[in-house]
């Protein structure tokens, strides 16, 4: 409605004022038939009969204005009145003669803003308040109705009146705000509102409004500061505000890596926005003089304590944070592990390389070497190695029942033991106790440096035995005579070799006692049996290939790639320079053996003897021919002539 709407714009130009303004609210007093006579809490109206008629309030719902009549308007708490207003709606059929005239104890009123066609109501408003104001008509005759007639009375609190209520009696600064507001409302306000800040110099208010007062903060020390701003009000009380800026907070501290066993030199970084760090690895309190953080740090080996905490430009410190980092020496390839009836995950955890699992409590010693319980999708090993793996070697049984759609083992490889790449992922599936051998033949990554065997799928638990894993090549000791026996569960490549060479064994002659061998120059596969041959005691490297060619059909030579019982006279094994026969007991894995099924057993032991030496390459008993002519018997002994039977001429055999 048209009232409302003035109401409101008169409320909004009080209210749009600025340090020195006039604050006001509003009392709006409705007569009714049967209340000729409202009231609120801040206000009363009386009437009195000056002469005309004592009805006021009509039956037809009207302010019916008399003449000679009075309206009193009065503040019950010395609220000063600045304008009333009346507003409603001329009754055509109720008006007679205006008055002539309108008076009021403070103030004027001009008649001729009501009529029967013009303005449906009107105001007065006075140049100084006061508490009581009365209304008078003038004129002898006359009277004037106005329908849903409402006063509308906009004042400020005296001196007794109410004290303003403000919203927000603790305002916290933001930190490192420069600029901001202390909201607030007003009740009961009158007159102007100041406002100054009594204590603290970092605080500047600007100018008031109606819902704030605007503030500026001087350069933040990032301490805690406290300012008080008293409001006042005239002819009201003052409002004591208290606004505190709390001590500036330093951004947290993290690190980036949660503690626990990480490989030895992965690196991890210290963060806290804006901000300078410090650690200690002593497991001292770190402060601003310890030692101060600007680069990533790389994980020691063995077991450390780092302890950091930041500081912000004002020194205010941040909480320490603590992060204790366990770093895994790598393994030396080739590294190589199998359970026994008293080795399980434990003790594949104490062997150098070794970062962490997650398996279940070991298979019983019985299933030996199958101990290594993975039961469950997401069991591990991860093992840290000091070079590139070139291939890895585990065995594995199901040890869970038949397996019908496959379990599943995958074998990854990482950079810095964080984030793992697939390399290969292999199948058990078949009858309960159904055994495996698996290497991978897909390639690392140059930069692989770590290796995890996972479950990836599960139907039934499987036992791993033993895991092997090779890097570009693989080591082996010659003895004293310059000579070995090596077997590996990986290809050999030895195309490329040099200070040894590798042979086969392609017969044995009884009569002469006497082995043949005949020399390896290419790729051969996983188990083979070699012979090696080179300096006395030297440890060579033999290359790992990524396939070899199976050549059992002509290599009399058994290769022993995992730890075998044997009985008395079963194999011919390497004695310095002779194949002897092999008492009972176990062959350690990575020998080779001669059957004496492939030769005439009553032989007791054999002698070498080389289908071709190679140019520059030792005598059979590895000494250094000397010259044209050199004659030398089966047994390596230097002749001054041949002899009847196999005479060794500059390296090749001679039947005389």
């Amino acid at each position: 409605m048209k009232h409302k709407l003035l109401k409101s714009l008169l409320l909004l130009s009080a209210l749009v004022v600025g340090s020195s303004s006039v604050w006001a609210d509003v009392s709006t007093l409705t007569p009714t038939s049967s209340t000729i006579a409202p009231s609120d809490d801040h206000f009363t109206v009386s009437y009195a009969n000056g002469g005309g008629s004592t009805t006021i309030w009509g039956a037809n719902s009207c302010v019916r204005f008399y003449a000679k009549n009075t309206i009193t308007f009065e503040s019950k708490n010395e609220e000063k009145i600045t304008q009333i207003t009346f507003t409603g709606t001329v009754n055509a059929n109720k008006s007679g003669t205006y008055p002539t005239s309108m008076s009021a104890s403070v103030g004027s009123i001009t008649p001729s803003t009501i009529s029967s066609t013009g303005s449906t109501d009107f105001s007065w408003t006075y140049a100084t308040g006061a508490t009581s104001v009365t209304l008078t008509i003038g004129g002898t005759a006359g009277n004037i109705d106005l329908s849903g007639g409402e006063y509308v009375i906009t004042y400020t609190p005296g001196a007794g009146g109410s004290e303003p209520s403000i919203s927000a009696s603790n305002v916290n600064i933001a930190q490192d705000a420069t600029n901001g507001s202390i909201a607030y409302t007003l009740n009961n306000a009158t007159g102007s509102v100041t406002a100054n800040v009594t204590t603290g110099d970092w605080l500047t208010l600007g100018a008031i409004t109606a819902s704030a007062v605007p503030f500026t903060c001087s350069a933040n020390t990032g301490a805690e500061r406290t300012a008080t701003v008293t409001l006042s009000f005239e002819g009201a009380k003052d409002k004591v505000v208290t606004i505190t800026q709390a001590p500036k907070t330093v951004a947290t501290l993290t690190f980036s890596l949660d503690g626990g066993s990480y490989m030895q030199g992965t690196t991890f970084t210290l963060t806290s926005a804006g901000n300078t760090i410090y650690y200690t690895t002593d497991g001292t309190a770190p402060s601003n003089t310890s030692t101060e953080y600007n680069a990533p740090v790389a994980i020691a080996a063995g077991k450390v304590t780092y302890k950091a905490i930041a500081y912000d430009t004002y020194g205010n410190a941040s909480t320490v944070k603590t992060c204790t980092y366990t770093g895994i020496a790598p393994a030396t390839l080739p590294f190589s592990w199998t359970g026994t009836s008293t080795a399980g995950k434990s003790n594949l955890g104490s062997v150098t390389g070794v970062a962490g699992y997650s398996l279940g409590s070991d298979y019983a010693a019985s299933n030996a070497p199958y101990r290594l319980k993975f039961e469950a999708v997401n069991n591990y090993v991860t093992i840290y190695t000091d070079a590139k793996p070139e291939n890895v070697y585990f065995t594995v049984k199901l040890l869970g029942g038949k397996c019908d759609t496959g379990s599943k083992i995958k074998v990854q490889g990482s950079a810095d033991g964080l984030t793992f790449d697939d390399i290969e992922e292999f199948t058990m599936q078949g009858a309960a106790n159904k055994e495996f051998e698996f290497t991978t033949s897909n390639a690392f990554a140059a930069t692989h440096r770590a290796v995890k065997l996972v479950m990836s799928s599960k139907d039934q638990n499987v036992g791993v035995g033993t895991i092997s894993i090779v890097g570009s090549s693989l080591p082996a000791t010659l003895n004293a005579s310059g000579y070995a026996t090596f077997a590996s569960v990986f290809p050999l490549d030895f195309s490329s070799i040099s200070g040894f060479t590798a042979w086969k064994i392609t017969g044995a002659n009884s009569s002469t006692k006497a082995i043949t061998l005949s020399q390896i120059t290419g790729t051969v596969a996983a188990g083979t049996g070699i012979f090696l041959q080179g300096t006395a005691s030297a440890t060579v490297n033999i290359p790992v290939a990524a396939s070899g060619t199976d050549i059992s059909a002509t290599n009399l030579l058994e290769g022993i790639t995992t730890a075998t019982a044997v009985t008395a006279n079963q194999y011919y094994g390497l004695s310095g320079t002779k194949f002897v026969k092999v008492n009972a007991g176990t062959v350690p894995a990575g020998k080779a053996l001669l059957p004496t099924s492939a030769v005439t057993s009553s032989v007791k032991e054999f002698t070498f003897d080389f289908d071709e030496t190679p140019d520059g390459i030792v005598s059979p008993l590895g000494e250094t021919e000397e010259g044209a002519g050199a004659i030398y018997n089966l047994a390596g002994q230097r002749l001054q002539k041949m002899q009847k039977g196999i005479n060794i001429v500059n390296g090749k055999k001679i039947l005389k």
